[in-house]
């Protein structure tokens, strides 16, 4: 959980200018600052989340996607606020977007596949883990998670080299 916090406080440095005591007071703020860009809107999202207010941080990020469709950060950051909150199938959804948008990111294949493993859907997970892998093959985080999913699946020996791999790499569960 650590290294996922760290990955998205990676992802958001930098895309937002307003600091977090500036994010919006209430829901029916972030419905009605209709002349914010889709940058902005994601921005807000990111200070909302940030704030604990992860229902208003996922009406900004629409808000945000209506404006760009192609705005592949929104998408990710929509797609993470679900997964914190446990909307898993929602995440999901949001990170096959974020794919669509840009394939080659290693973090939202990761966490595509972490969506896919709360939902107990592990051989889907497991191609998401290789893919994220194929793209970075020093994520020790994809790893150690495909060794997880493959565990689950009782594939013990395929989940220990993978847990062997991940600690080869500097990994510590």
């Amino acid at each position: 959980m650590v290294l996922i916090l760290v990955i998205v406080a990676i992802f958001f440095a930098g895309c937002t200018e307003k600091p977090i005591e500036n994010a919006t007071s209430g829901a029916e703020e972030v419905a009605s600052e209709g002349t914010l860009n889709s940058t902005e809107w994601n921005n807000k999202g990111v200070d909302l989340f940030v704030s604990g207010r992860s229902e208003e941080a996922i009406q900004a990020y629409d808000k945000a996607t209506e404006l760009d469709p192609q705005n592949v950060y929104a998408w990710y950051n929509k797609g993470y606020a679900y997964s914190y909150m446990g909307k898993y199938k929602e995440a999901l959804d949001a990170y096959n977007k974020t794919i669509e948008i840009n394939p080659q990111d290693a973090n939202t294949w990761i966490t595509k596949a972490d969506a896919l493993n709360n939902l107990g859907r592990y051989e889907e997970a497991i191609e998401a883990y290789d893919k994220a892998i194929e793209l970075d093959s020093q994520f020790a985080y994809a790893w150690y998670n495909k060794g997880v999913a493959l565990d689950k699946l009782g594939k013990h020996d395929e989940a220990q080299l993978c847990y062997d791999k991940a600690k080869e790499l500097g990994y510590t569960a």
